[in-house]
């Protein structure tokens, strides 16, 4: 299970056990986001934000810049591919924007390729399913349960994901909240995310706050299915 890259993981949870997806272009956005936040615990890159301090609390500006760290291959073909698309320096809502089709269609294609998600084509008003499977799914939202309750040690890889999940909506439908401490913990720096490097979680916080919200009257199972578009970019 823990071999799959974050983007891999967001497209699972994000797979409702129905097939479907509650948000397709919400899932996408993710999708990049979670895309650049592999990146960003490899120390390829990292998001550049503006903040201040409020009564000890970041307050963070809307939007950030990708800088790239390291060129360096990394071993996975997509993520050299980003790499080397983001040579030329990007802003990061541009970027999501831009790349959100095509990661949405390329991961959720290496779920399918692994047995992780099973296509079932559309039969007249149904549309295209992708069912997740089960074991996989259900064990990744247990691992994030014993981290949300503080049973399982918060890393960097999980507050990444957490942050992706969270602000997707996600960890509502499974039963996982952070407790106000965590919250205020984590909007001061300190608590379990104190030894992580600033830059890693300003980072994790620019990528989750650019997911958009779901769009306005998607709900449910109604949400669509197509995300993935054309599998380009605009």
């Amino acid at each position: 299970m823990w071999h799959l890259p974050l983007p891999g993981e967001f497209l699972l949870l994000a797979h409702r056990e129905s097939g479907r997806v509650r948000d397709s272009e919400q899932a996408a956005y993710g999708c990049a986001a979670a895309e650049l936040g592999e990146l960003a615990l490899r120390r390829r890159l990292r998001v550049r934000v503006r903040k201040s301090k409020l009564f000890g609390f970041d307050v963070y500006r809307a939007g950030g810049t990708i800088e790239l760290l390291d060129t360096r291959r990394t071993g996975l073909g997509w993520a050299d591919d980003v790499l080397g698309a983001l040579q030329s320096g990007s802003g990061l809502h541009g970027w999501l924007r831009h790349r959100r089709r095509a990661a949405f269609t390329l991961h959720r294609d290496a779920l399918i390729g692994q047995g992780l998600l099973r296509h079932q084509p559309g039969r007249l008003l149904a549309g295209v399913r992708h069912h997740p499977d089960p074991l996989a799914r259900g064990s990744l939202i247990a691992h994030l349960r014993a981290v949300y309750d503080q049973r399982t040690p918060l890393d960097e890889h999980l507050l990444f994901l957490s942050d992706l999940v969270d602000s997707a909506g996600f960890a509502g439908e499974f039963g996982l909240r952070l407790s106000w401490q965590q919250r205020k913990d984590r909007a001061r720096g300190v608590g379990a995310v104190l030894a992580f490097p600033e830059g890693l979680r300003d980072t994790s916080t620019a990528l989750s706050g650019a997911i958009p919200s779901p769009r306005s009257g998607v709900g449910g199972d109604g949400g669509g299915d197509g995300g993935g578009g054309d599998g380009g970019g605009e």
